[in-house]
This record gives C-alpha cells, structure tokens and sequence, in this order.
C-alpha cells in the first residue's frame, strides 16, 4: 500500500530529517502559521497534522497553545520527543485517534498533504479533520502545485555535503500530476567509510479549483487560497500554496 511506504520512507531517514532540512526557516514558518491562526482563529487547542521531527510545534509550544502532534512515522515522534515536545501521536491521518469537536486549530505543513495520492482520499482527510474540529474551527494546510513538479522538480539534481553526510537529491516529474522523489544518503561511519541509505518517495498535486471543492463537499466554508508566507491570493503558478478554511 502507498501509505505505507510514506511511513518507511520517513522512519528510514528520521535521523537524518533536520539535519537534511536544516536549510529550511521553520521560525518564518511557524510565525506564518500563526499569524492565520490570530487572523481565523480566537482558539487555542490545536493538532499539528503529520507533524514529523515537531519543528512547527517547538516554535509554538511556549506560547499560549495546547498543542498536540499526529504522524505517520515512529521514528520522527520520537525526535520531536527529544525536543520536549508532549502530547504526540503516532497514527495517520486518514483515522483521527480524537474525539468529535477536538479541536479549535487542525494545521498541516511542508507539503505532507501532497503524500495523498487522490481526490477521493484526500476527501477522507479532510472528513476526519472537520469531524474533529469545534464548530467554526480553522483547518489549514499547504500544498506543491503542478507547477512547481513541473518547472523546478523536474530533472532536479542536487548534492548537499553536510558535516559526516552527504545528501543527493534526485526528482522527476510524472504526467499527469505527480513527482517521485529518490534520496541517496551517505553517512559518515569512519575515515573515507560512508553507510549509504535510500528511499523514494511520491507526491501528488491537484487543481487548486478541485482542492477546493473537496473541501466544499465536506461542507467547509470560508475558504481562502493564499501564496504561501503571504495573505496574497494564490493561483496555480504559484510554487506553494495556503489553504484555509473555517468548519
């Protein structure tokens, strides 16, 4: 099964997730996050969906929030543990562990929605997350468009040299609207001795019109698409998109 695969990808390379990513401003991100949590949202309770290694939640967690963290892959809950992050779930979000009306925020970041492969599961999803939320509740979440897999994935090639490690990078886009993701990692057991580890993972995007009417059929309202790290509109050009929408 698919999500499966999700799930080995990211124990495979839990350890090696930060160090990977350390390239990203999680603190630009969190405070975006929270600045439509202020704009939509006057709750506190929140469940970071897919949340990984917690690098949203560690910039929140001292905050006014009671947070709670949700993923797929063991091995990366039990790093975000290390960061003195608690209330963390290991499951997948396609079956919330939750009670009805959980929750006044459900968040999710970094493209973790692009590891459903439809419209149909996404729908899934998203039944889960309004199930869980207060009435009136903010669900948000970004997405990888089309053409971003398209213009920038695409035959995309990179070699990171980190400290003891070596990351290669390799993408290609799939007609009609996927991207498979290959990560060779080199770890550095010893002088000129490297222990290699590998994985693959594949993305999917949709129109953003038929994001959008998924979560109409699940009856969300109010619902915004925004560039991302911005309040302004998003459109299909754009790299990354926002999605907002109130139960």
């Amino acid at each position: 099964m698919k999500y499966l695969k999700v799930k080995d990808f990211f124990n495979k390379i839990a350890k090696f997730y930060d160090i990977m990513m350390n390239e990203v401003d999680y603190k630009e991100w969190a405070f975006y996050i929270e600045e439509i949590i202020k704009k939509f949202s006057r709750g506190n309770k929140i469940l970071d969906l897919a949340c990984g290694t917690g690098n949203i939640i560690e910039f929140l967690k001292n905050k006014n929030y009671e947070i709670f963290g949700l993923d797929l892959s063991f091995n990366m809950l039990k790093l975000a543990k290390r960061k003195d992050i608690k209330n963390l779930v290991n499951g997948t979000f396609f079956k919330l562990p939750f009670k009805d009306n959980s929750f006044d925020v459900v968040l999710s970041t970094f493209d973790s929605l692009n590891n459903v492969e439809n419209l149909d599961d996404l729908k899934v999803v998203f039944n889960e997350v309004y199930r869980v939320l207060k009435n009136g509740g903010l669900w948000t979440f970004d997405l990888n468009t089309i053409f971003v897999f398209i213009n920038y994935w695409n035959n995309y090639f990179k070699i990171d040299d980190l400290k003891d490690l070596i990351v290669i990078w390799k993408s290609k886009f799939i007609i009609p609207n996927s991207c498979l993701l290959k990560i060779y990692i080199f770890e550095k057991i010893d002088e000129d001795i490297y222990k290699k580890y590998d994985g693959e993972l594949l993305e999917f995007s949709f129109s953003l019109e038929d994001v959008k009417n998924a979560l109409k059929e699940v009856n969300f309202k109010e619902i915004k698409i925004y560039e991302h790290l911005s309040f302004r509109k998003g459109h299909e050009k754009n790299y990354r998109v926002q999605f907002v929408a109130i139960k």
